[in-house]
């Protein structure tokens, strides 16, 4: 099975430089409903295309991806949410904001809207509907979802490019021969 990953299209907002955590919490949702700015296209290899339920994946499937498309939209691609670390008037810089809150998550605190823990567990479930299908497909995803979920596929034994970093409509592709059982690091075959 080919596994094509794209990260969406960049998003036409500006981050401002200081943020209180209301201020940044604002800033948050008005990325998710920014549209995209789609800078080239790419034609699809393969016509089922995963994408995740907010705004810019669908933009960039539609502005990005050229050729016959299936779009299956789910939740389980969303963005990893990022909520501010604390209430408080004080502005901060965006940069402390965003790290402070990715802290938290990775910590599993209730001040984000999801945890680490919930976050695999996502993860998880998305890779197991592709276990289920074993088509070649297109995910159209995030960025911050992305790093997480090659950590999930490497335990699976799916190879590809897994450098950190991923550009704006960057394509990634992962190969799976058979994708294992639900992260036990083995394929369907080798049980039993």
């Amino acid at each position: 099975m080919k596994i094509t990953f794209i990260r969406h299209s960049k998003v036409d907002f500006n981050w401002k430089t200081f943020y209180d955590s209301e201020s940044f919490d604002l800033a948050c949702r008005d990325y998710d409903n920014a549209p995209v700015l789609v800078s080239g296209s790419k034609a699809l290899s393969q016509r089922r295309t995963y994408i995740s339920g907010l705004k810019r994946a669908e933009e960039t499937a539609h502005g990005f991806l050229t050729g016959e498309k299936a779009l299956i939209k789910t939740t389980l691609l969303d963005e990893i949410p990022l909520h501010s670390f604390t209430s408080t008037k004080v502005k901060l810089p965006t940069l402390f904001w965003m790290i402070a809150g990715r802290l938290q998550w990775y910590f599993n605190s209730s001040r984000q809207a999801e945890s680490r823990k919930r976050s695999k567990v996502r993860i998880n479930q998305f890779l197991d509907l592709l276990e289920e299908t074993q088509m070649d497909c297109t995910i159209i995803g995030h960025g911050f979802y992305f790093t997480q979920m090659t950590g999930e596929m490497k335990k699976r034994g799916i190879i590809g490019a897994t450098k950190k970093r991923l550009r704006n409509e960057e394509c990634r592709i992962f190969i799976s021969n058979s994708l294992p059982d639900a992260g036990t690091g083995q394929s369907p075959q080798s049980q039993g």
